[in-house]
């Protein structure tokens, strides 16, 4: 049977402001430097939308800080997919062997990181089963917290959820809807008040361009704000300032900046492919590129070898954009890769490759 979904109600007109964000995937630097960006202080409400774990390696870090300020009351954490992942082997819905097996795939994980503090191994299914004793005692307080998040906050002026909600009472939700709907922002029915998501990146909803700033569908009031951080090469953290039922937003990245020295026109029939359309069937096998076949696009590509990667028994390939940024002399740019084909860069949310001249910034 479904595990229903745990319901939050909190009123922020109390707040000067509420601050949003979702996805920083154990960027604990990223979170102290978006603090910083938009002045954060107690007068303000923090609301994360999930996923504040996994694929980056300050998981732990990033945890103890977000724990740390909500002993001040103005936190709330709701949770993300990859956020239950402890809870749910210390409560048997995960078994040993997976977190074994998943151990051993993944690099950046809260689950080393608390091994790696406890001087303890993973390499065995006997190290993992006692690897799960040792952090339920010796890491109480991070687990209490990651049991305590809810998966829907509901508030006068919106509705926070990972990833969606399906039509009906918020009393009524499957848990794991909540926490795995991808790509939301496309479905059909309107809900009454805004809905901000994360979970699925908002450069996956545009078809021909690259834009990692937050997607809004305005005829059905869900706005999803993944900017990618830690997921993509083009990631970018976004958040959300509320006031009321004002909203604007904000950005950052850890990308090097550039200060581009040359015009250059944007190109006009650009092609994207974002996950899961990117993947691929490799026909021949080379240095330093495939030669690979879409079945998106029934059409073959060589694509760098560094970019193809396996997932769930499948292979794809990065997401990818053909798209020529549009740039003025002196406009600073974030660069993402230094490409045969360019410096692949974003610019005010859009990603493309820049082919000019420029200069590295401090």
């Amino acid at each position: 049977m479904p595990l229903p979904a745990q319901v939050v109600y909190a009123n922020l007109d109390k707040y000067r402001r509420a601050i949003v964000f979702s996805d920083l995937h154990g960027d604990a630097d990223g979170f102290r430097t978006m603090l910083k960006q938009v002045s954060f202080d107690a007068g303000d409400a923090l609301i994360c939308v999930g996923d504040l774990l996994e694929k980056g390696d300050a998981s732990l870090p990033l945890l103890r800080a977000v724990m740390e300020l909500s002993h001040y009351g103005h936190v709330y954490a709701v949770a993300g997919n990859n956020d239950i992942l402890l809870p749910d082997w210390e409560e048997g819905r995960i078994s040993d062997l997976d977190i074994h097996r998943y151990m051993a795939a993944k690099t950046h994980t809260v689950l080393r990181e608390m091994a790696l503090e406890l001087g303890m191994g993973w390499e065995s299914i006997e190290q993992v089963q006692t690897l799960k004793a040792a952090i339920s005692e010796q890491f109480a307080p991070e687990l209490a917290f990651l049991k305590s998040m809810p998966h829907i906050l509901e508030t006068p002026h919106a509705t926070f959820v990972h990833a969606g909600l399906s039509p009906g009472p918020l009393t009524q939700q499957s848990r794991d809807r909540c926490l795995t709907w991808n790509a939301f922002g496309k479905q059909p029915f309107p809900f009454a008040k805004r809905v901000i998501v994360g979970h699925w990146p908002a450069s996956n909803y545009r078809e021909h361009i690259v834009c990692v700033d937050p997607y809004e569908n305005k005829a059905t009031g869900v706005v999803s704000i993944d900017g990618g951080n830690n997921l993509n090469r083009w990631g970018q953290i976004n958040y959300l300032v509320l006031q009321g039922t004002a909203m604007s937003f904000g950005r950052l990245d850890h990308h090097p900046k550039v200060r581009a020295l040359q015009d250059q026109a944007p190109s006009t029939n650009s092609m994207t492919l974002g996950f899961p359309r990117t993947k691929v069937e490799v026909r021949r096998v080379g240095a330093p590129h495939s030669r690979c076949y879409f079945p998106a696009l029934d059409r073959e590509m060589d694509i760098p070898n560094e970019q193809l990667y396996h997932y769930k028994g499948r292979q794809y390939c990065f997401n990818f954009t053909t798209h020529r940024l549009g740039v003025q002399a002196g406009d600073v740019l974030s660069c993402c890769a230094l490409e045969p084909q360019g410096m692949l860069a974003i610019r005010q949310g859009i990603v493309g490759y820049y082919r000019g001249q420029y200069q590295p910034l401090p």
